[in-house]
């Protein structure tokens, strides 16, 4: 029974033991015992569940595959999240495609911090990241009802300057980015 509450703390905090930390689960999570050995095999698990929940409309699998790259290091999924990316880019509204662009820049940065991060995957996903960028600056903005729920709190300007600026703000980042 106490393997299955390890399991649960391990699931909904994509193995990240940071995040346990700071929420107050980690003590309890410790106190369990759990091996280096079986929190691969969860790993591998919560990834294979992951894959196959991804979802251009719910991005809580996207972003716990991308939250587990970029704690753990595991950038052989990096591939599959480009692939489900190019793959659905189509179905995304502009917002989602900055989303998108953000989140890959996220890994790119945050790579330096593993020492086996695949320098040619980097490249791939940084030449993604423009074409993203440029897509979404040289196409009409479109921002689906979803998109405008989340972008209703920027009262300072429309949702379409706030989006372009945010991304012409990205596309700065990722040109000076060196890999």
């Amino acid at each position: 029974m106490s393997e299955d509450r390890a399991k649960e703390l391990f699931f909904s905090y994509y193995g990240n033991e940071f995040f346990m930390w700071k929420d107050g689960d980690l003590d309890e999570y410790k106190t369990y015992n759990i091996s280096k050995d079986q929190e691969l095999i969860w790993r591998n698990e919560l990834i294979d569940k992951l894959c196959s929940e991804l979802d251009v409309k719910h991005s809580s699998s996207l972003n716990g595959l991308i939250l587990i790259i970029n704690y753990f290091g595991e950038y052989d999924l990096l591939k599959k999240v480009l692939y489900f990316i190019s793959d659905n880019y189509g179905k995304a509204d502009s917002f989602l495609k900055l989303r998108y662009a953000e989140e890959l820049f996220d890994i790119i940065e945050k790579s330096k911090f593993h020492e086996h991060a695949p320098e040619d995957t980097l490249l791939e996903t940084k030449k993604f990241v423009i074409v993203i960028i440029n897509d979404i600056l040289s196409n009409k903005i479109e921002i689906s009802a979803e998109s405008e729920k989340i972008l209703e709190f920027n009262r300072y300007m429309s949702d379409e300057k706030y989006l372009v600026m945010r991304t012409q703000d990205l596309l700065k980042k990722i040109e000076s980015y060196d890999i």
